[in-house]
């Protein structure tokens, strides 16, 4: 009876999820105008915000150096809007301004904080998608449907795919379980070609969104805790140097094992870790090693 009753309450919620369009934001293809439509007429000037977005993005570490790339790459993106740089890269930057640092500092707000600018992230990261990949706009726009059109994107796509399904899948997280489950399958058969086309982009992305899928779906939904510790390993042994991986395996694996061994053990390694000298990804390093002490203290509420 209780499998029943499990699957009576998640049927009720995917009816509801569907009757709510996507469940709670519109689509860049569900809005008028093609990809690139915007209110720039001229890329005179969005160069000069590029080189100033980079330059501030290399000082992340610092919020307001961050804030100031984010700026720069919306007037760019504004300036030029049918240039999809400016929006992957403000895809990624939201992210890194949530996940490096407001989970850090945890204003009274965080969950409203984290559902607006991950919405924000999302917004630009379809923007670029559609923008890098004409084909698959055209079937969305022409109502197709997203899993089979998200299946056909080259490799040009994946940095807007990427960024996009990892927002949108945090949004969902936010937003709630009618959320998660409404965009669950949208974004698996996103990672699932970005692993065809790039397994190891970003850092073994990829594996390291499946191993916190397969954690973080409900058991009637297709929870499946062995396939999520392979795929951590699986992004582990392709690129061991980025310690989010652990904080995340800590996060949603160690938590649906009830393994307190394995979740200390993953944020000691991630507090012992180095940086790494990649500009790319050192601050991420280091918001992770930030991070891992904070997690480490609500260990007895978790286990």
């Amino acid at each position: 009876m209780g499998q029943i009753k499990q699957l009576t309450v998640l049927l009720s919620i995917l009816a509801l999820s569907s009757a709510c369009a996507s469940a709670g934001r519109k689509a860049a293809w569900e809005t008028e105008g093609g990809a690139g439509a915007g209110t720039g007429t001229s890329t005179a000037g969005a160069s000069a915000l590029l080189e100033a977005a980079n330059a501030a993005w290399a000082k992340r570490d610092d919020k307001a150096q961050l804030n100031v790339a984010i700026e720069k790459w919306e007037a760019a993106a504004k300036a030029d809007p049918k240039n999809a740089e400016p929006m992957v890269w403000l895809a990624r930057a939201y992210y890194f301004l949530v996940d490096g640092h407001l989970n850090n500092e945890e204003p009274e707000n965080l969950e409203t904080l984290r559902l607006e600018l991950h919405q924000k992230a999302v917004d630009w990261g379809e923007r670029a998608l559609l923008l890098l990949d004409p084909k698959f706009e055209e079937t969305m726009r022409a109502g197709g449907e997203f899993e089979k059109a998200i299946s056909l994107i080259e490799k040009p796509a994946v940095p807007a795919a990427y960024w996009y399904c990892t927002n949108l899948s945090r949004f969902a997280n936010a937003k709630g379980l009618s959320a998660r489950l409404f965009y669950k399958d949208r974004v698996a058969a996103a990672m699932r070609r970005i692993k065809e086309i790039d397994p190891s982009y970003f850092y073994a992305g990829p594996d390291r969104y499946f191993g916190a899928f397969y954690s973080a779906l409900p058991s009637i939904a297709g929870k499946d805790l062995k396939k999520s510790e392979e795929h951590f390993k699986a992004a582990q042994e392709l690129a061991s140097e980025y310690l989010p991986t652990k904080v995340v395996q800590a996060e949603f694996l160690a938590k649906e094992l009830d393994d307190r061994e394995m979740y200390e053990r993953l944020l000691g390694e991630v507090i012992n870790g180095a940086d790494t000298d990649s500009p790319d990804i050192a601050p991420e390093n280091r918001a992770a090693k930030r991070a891992a002490p904070r997690m480490l203290k609500l260990a007895d509420d978790i286990f």
